[in-house]
Order: structure tokens, then sequence, then C-alpha cells
């Protein structure tokens, strides 16, 4: 993906015509701006899109080297509203000096300085009032937190010690129907330390326990359970806010639709391939495969046919039974943006590495009554 955009800039800087939605480039993803920059269309993800797509939230302006398919000089951002919300420097594509991020009421966000394209020093967070909210710092390479307030501005955390409670909402789509989740548990020496939880949160405040864990004197989490899965697992959710800015680097798009925008099209793959692991039975397979869909209202799935099956019948057996356990659907929509039944088709790719490993990707999902 970056290749392609990377031969679309050099066609872009050496002056032929770009921008215009022809037969070989429908989206416009950048163009040429004044005084040397060059405008790039994002999502709120930061994943390059089409500067006519509802889900472009994102404008930059920056200079941009094609042969190092990188950022050059300071860069600004802007929502769409026209507000600044980022703005940095890059040196032929290294992160350098401050950064600053600001809130839609154009207060600042956070603040933190680069070299060498790592943070130094504390990362400073604030609420939109402008009081401080969270500084997390990297002296010795890593990030710990040093403070923290919450929203009553009572600072919980204090020279890395003491209590934390932060939501955060979830990037992309998840099966669990939450949009929020909750971090809790003991700060020491600016790591967690001891037992920790997640709360699953909706819209109203209310709160599911997701994940108990438990983590040693140096912050490696040694215990994790998932109580909806019923499941240990090793790599716990973050505890300090994401960062997607750094997504807008890799230059990679996505298609203006909302399966793609909101990362469902990405769970499908995660799902297929967390199923599927490895089996060194089957070895540097490239495949195809698309399935029908009939949905209801409420985007719960009806039936599930296999209509462009894969080569081995083997693969072909497993996949239709893990397609049974996808338990939701993006519903259709009306011209009037009602919900509505539908059939969709799903297709996707197959990759699978000399050593067995499968990927499942580049998930299409195409909707027979939407318009």
């Amino acid at each position: 993906m970056k290749k392609t955009i990377l031969a679309i800039l050099t066609i872009f800087i050496a002056g032929l015509s770009f921008g215009q939605k022809d037969s070989t480039s429908r989206d416009t993803l950048f163009e040429k701006a004044s005084e040397g920059l060059v405008r790039f269309y994002y999502d709120d993800h930061y994943y390059l899109v089409d500067k006519d797509c509802d889900f472009k939230s994102i404008e930059r302006l920056s200079q941009f080297i094609v042969a190092k398919n990188a950022f050059h000089g300071e860069f600004k951002d802007f929502d769409r509203n026209g507000t600044l919300i980022l703005t940095g420097y890059y040196n032929q594509g290294v992160k350098e000096g401050v950064f600053k991020a600001y809130h839609p009421n154009k207060a600042l966000k956070w603040e933190v300085t680069f070299a060498a394209n790592r943070p130094i020093g504390d990362w400073k967070y604030y609420y939109p009032d402008g009081k401080p909210m969270l500084v997390v710092n990297f002296e010795d390479g890593s990030g710990k937190i040093n403070a923290f307030w919450d929203r009553l501005g009572r600072e919980r955390v204090v020279a890395g010690e003491g209590s934390y409670e932060f939501k955060m909402p979830f990037e992309y789509y998840n099966e669990y129907g939450y949009p929020f989740f909750e971090r809790k548990g003991r700060i020491k020496n600016g790591l967690p330390y001891g037992y920790w939880t997640t709360n699953m949160v909706d819209e109203k405040n209310k709160k599911a326990l997701f994940t108990e864990e438990v983590y040693n004197k140096l912050g490696v989490l040694t215990e994790g359970y998932n109580l909806f899965l019923d499941a240990q697992y090793t790599v716990p959710l973050t505890i300090v806010p994401s960062q997607p800015f750094l997504m807008s680097e890799k230059l990679l798009f996505k298609q203006c639709s909302f399966d793609d925008y909101s990362g469902f099209n990405a769970y499908l793959s995660e799902k297929l391939n967390s199923a599927f692991m490895t089996n060194p039975s089957f070895q540097h397979t490239e495949d195809e495969f698309a399935y029908r869909v009939a949905i209801d209202k409420n985007g719960e799935p009806e039936t599930i046919t296999l209509s462009e099956p894969l080569k081995t019948s083997t693969l072909n057996r497993y996949l239709e039974r893990v397609l049974q356990d996808i338990p939701y659907y993006f519903p259709s929509l009306n011209q009037a943006g009602e919900p509505i039944a539908d059939d969709l088709t799903v297709s996707g790719k197959l990759s699978i590495s000399e050593a067995g490993v499968f990927n499942f990707h580049s998930m299409k999902i195409e909707r027979e009554k939407q318009p």
C-alpha cells in the first residue's frame, strides 16, 4: 500500500495531473497546496481517505519528500471545521522537537518533545478546561506514569505512586458492543502493580467487569483473564491514551465505506486469523474466497453460504464453522437512514506462509440493497 502511494506521489511531484478522479485513480488522497506544501486527507484514525468521503475528518498541510516517502518540516493538522488540532516537526520523516495537540475548543490537549523519533521528558495531557490530567515520563526510554488527576482535580498519582482510574474509547469495532473501556489499578514506580481490572462502559456509564490482571513489581503482566471469553491472555489493553496520529506516517488508506472506517473489515480478518492460527500442513498458499450472508435489520445473520470456496475442501469445512461464530454485521440503511434487512457478499484473500501461518486479509463487504 505504501508503494502505491509513493508511486502516485512521484507522478504528482513530477508535474502530471493529480487529484483528478479518472479511470486510474478514483480517490483524491492528497493534492498540491500553496507554498510547496501537500494537503493530505485522513479519517480520524489517520488513514488516508478520499477528500469527498463522509469519513474525512482531518487535513494535513506539510512538505513531503517523495524519495524518502516522508514528511518534512513543520506540519499542521486541522479538523473538519478548520480548527488546528495538531502541530509538530519532521526532519526527513523523523519526529523532532515539540508536538502539540488541541481539543476542539482550541485548549491544549497534550504536549511532548521528540528527539530522533522518540518522546523525551514528560508527555503532558490536559482536560478541555485546561486543568492537568496526566503526565507520562520517558526519561528512561519507556513511559512511566508520573502524575494523574481525576476530573474533580484530585491528584491521584503523585511522583509515580497512587491509584489510577481512566476511561478510554475503543478506537474500532468490538463484538462486545461497548464504546468505552475503563482501566483501574495501582501505580507503583510509575508502572501498573498488583491487581488491576478493566470494565466495559456503555453510553450511560453502566459498567461490566471485563478483565482481571496481576502485575509484578516491574510492571509486567503475570496473570490476565478475560471474563467475557473465559480465557487467559498475555497482552493487556493500554492504560494511557492512544496516539492515532502515528498512523499518518504509514500512508495507509481505506475505502470510503463504514465497514472499513469502523474497523469491522479488520475485525473479520482478526476473527479468522485467530481461529486458524498456524498449521504447518498447509504451506505457501495464495487463495481467495467469498460468502453470502443474509442479515436482518438488527444486523444479526440468518443464513450464511460459502459462494466462492477456497481451493482446499478441508479448509472450507472449517471456514464455514468459523463464519457461523460471527454474531453481528452492521445493518444496511435505506435512503432515509433506517436499518433494513439485506444480503451481503463478503470477500477476502488468504495467504499462508511457508511456516503455515494463516493471514486472512483484504476483506470487503458488498451490500445488495443499500443505496
